[in-house]
C-alpha cells in the first residue's frame, strides 16, 4: 500500500493504476474467488461489509407481505437496511428462535418456510461473541423454496475456511480488515448467478456501461462487478489482495488451541462471566466483569499494550440487549497470537 501510494505521488492517479492493473483488474479477484471457493464473475468489491450487503439488498425487488427471516445475532447496520423495507413496501421481518443453548432452531425454520419468504439472512459468526452458526444447515433448508439467502461473513472471513458451494448461498459479504488483517475500507461479495439473474443495482457505473451519442446506455459484462462503483481505493485494493494472499498461504485453525486456552482459563476466572451461546466457538471471546465496566477493563489492557474492545450490545440488539447487556469485553484471537499472549493477557486480569 505504502509502494503504491508512493507512486501515485511521484507518477499520478492513472499511470499508477495502469501499472497496478494485472492485481487491480484481476488478481484480488481471483483470490478472493479462490478463498470463497467461487469464480471472479462472482465476485464484486466494496468499501466495506455493510456496503456490500446494503447494495445487494437494494437491488432487490419488494412486495408487500413479503417475509424475511433474520437470526437473533443478525448485525444492527443489516436491520437498519430492513427497517427501510418495512417502512417503504411492508416487509415483514421474524426473528429465528433459539434454541435454550444459543444455536439456531433449526426445526423452526423448516416448518415456517414457505413461498412468501422473500430473504434468510444469517450471520456466520457475530460481532458480539464467537458462536459459529451453522450456514451450511440453513442453506440445506431453505435450498428448496424461491428465497434468496444472504450469509454475512464479515466476522468469518478469513477465521473460517468458506465455501459457497457448501454453504448453497446467493449472497455472502465480508470485510478486509477483520479476521483478514487487511487494511480498513475494504470488502466484498459473493453474488451468485441466481442472485445475478433476478437482481438489478440501482446503478451501473462507467467500468459496467457506456452512453452512446443518443443517450441509450448500454450495459456490458453481467458479472458481480456491475454491482461496484468505478472510483475506489487502489492503494486499500491492493492491500486487501497482499492479506488474502497471505491467508491462502496457511492453514486454517491453528490458533484454535490458543482460542480454547484463553477462553478455558476466562471460564475459570474471579469476576468474570462469559458471554457464550452455541456449542461452537471460534474466533471472539465475549464476556463482562462484575467489578469493572467494559471500558475501564479495555482502557487499563490497552494501557498494558493489549488491545480488546468494549464492545456495543447495540450491534446485536435482538439477543445482546434482550439478555440484558449494554457494554462488553471483546477478544479476539488469530494466528499471529500466542500461548504467551494468553499469558500475558490473564496476569493483566488478574492483578486488576
Amino acid at each position: 500500500m505504502q509502494r503504491y501510494l508512493q507512486t501515485e505521488s511521484e507518477l499520478g492517479a492513472y499511470e499508477t493504476e495502469l501499472g497496478f492493473a494485472p492485481i487491480l483488474d484481476v488478481e484480488v479477484y481471483d483470490n478472493i474467488a479462490r478463498l470463497l471457493g467461487t469464480e471472479a464473475r462472482n465476485v464484486a468489491l466494496f468499501d466495506g461489509a455493510t456496503k456490500a450487503w446494503v447494495t445487494a439488498l437494494d437491488s432487490l425487488t419488494w412486495f408487500d407481505g413479503a417475509r424475511v427471516l433474520v437470526t437473533a445475532y443478525e448485525y444492527a447496520g443489516n436491520l437498519i437496511a430492513l427497517s427501510a423495507l418495512q417502512r417503504l413496501h411492508g416487509v415483514v421481518v421474524e426473528v429465528m428462535p433459539l434454541l435454550a443453548n444459543g444455536d439456531l432452531d433449526l426445526q423452526w425454520l423448516a416448518r415456517h418456510m414457505s413461498e412468501e419468504v422473500k430473504l434468510v439472512s444469517v450471520v456466520h459468526v457475530p460481532s458480539c461473541c464467537g458462536i459459529v452458526n451453522d450456514v451450511e444447515a440453513v442453506g440445506n433448508i431453505v435450498r428448496g423454496y424461491p428465497c434468496l439467502y444472504f450469509v454475512d461473513a464479515c466476522q468469518s472471513a478469513g477465521m473460517l475456511p468458506l465455501d459457497v458451494q457448501a454453504i448453497s448461498c446467493d449472497v455472502l459479504t465480508a470485510a478486509g480488515r477483520k479476521f483478514l488483517c487487511g487494511p480498513r475500507g475494504t470488502g466484498f461479495a459473493y453474488l451468485s448467478e441466481r442472485f445475478l439473474a433476478v437482481a438489478h443495482p440501482r446503478f451501473t457505473d462507467l467500468s459496467r456501461a457506456s452512453v452512446d451519442v443518443l443517450g441509450m446506455v448500454n450495459l456490458g459484462i453481467e458479472d458481480a462487478r456491475r454491482f461496484e462503483y468505478a472510483e475506489r481505493n487502489n492503494a486499500a485494493v491492493v492491500g486487501l489482495n497482499q492479506a488474502i494472499k497471505e491467508r491462502l498461504s496457511g492453514a486454517y485453525g491453528v490458533e484454535l488451541e490458543i482460542y480454547q486456552n484463553l477462553y478455558y482459563s476466562l471460564a475459570q476466572a474471579p469476576h468474570v462471566s462469559l458471554i457464550a451461546p452455541g456449542v461452537h466457538q471460534e474466533g471472539i471471546i465475549a464476556f463482562t466483569h462484575s467489578r469493572c465496566s467494559a471500558t475501564e477493563v479495555v482502557s487499563y489492557l490497552r494501557a498494558q499494550g493489549v488491545n480488546c474492545w468494549p464492545g456495543y450490545a447495540s450491534h446485536t440488539p435482538y439477543y445482546m440487549l434482550g439478555q440484558g447487556y449494554k457494554r462488553f469485553v471483546r477478544v479476539s484471537i488469530n494466528a499471529k497470537n500466542s500461548f504467551k499472549d494468553v499469558d500475558i493477557f490473564m496476569s493483566l486480569l488478574a492483578r486488576l
